[in-house]
């Protein structure tokens, strides 16, 4: 086993680390904006759910002839 051996084994060796890592930092970055978007998408569902309750909210049923129209309630 020659020197350059060593060399090249270090080498990969320190390159796998690095790769590790970043997709540790990669990975733990995606999970956050992804608990974030989560979150956004929970609360702009609960918003929608609150106008529709607070009645300024107009339902539109598709007709057979395929136009929208204000459903009957």
């Amino acid at each position: 086993m020659g020197i350059s051996t060593l060399v090249t084994i270090l080498l990969a060796l320190l390159i796998g680390i690095g790769l590790r890592s970043i997709l540790r930092d990669w990975r733990r970055k995606f999970n956050e904006d992804d608990t974030r978007a989560e979150t956004r998408r929970k609360a702009q569902i609960e918003r929608n759910k609150a106008e529709l309750k607070s009645g300024g909210v107009v339902t539109l049923e598709r007709g057979e002839d395929g136009v929208y129209r204000p459903g009957k309630e």
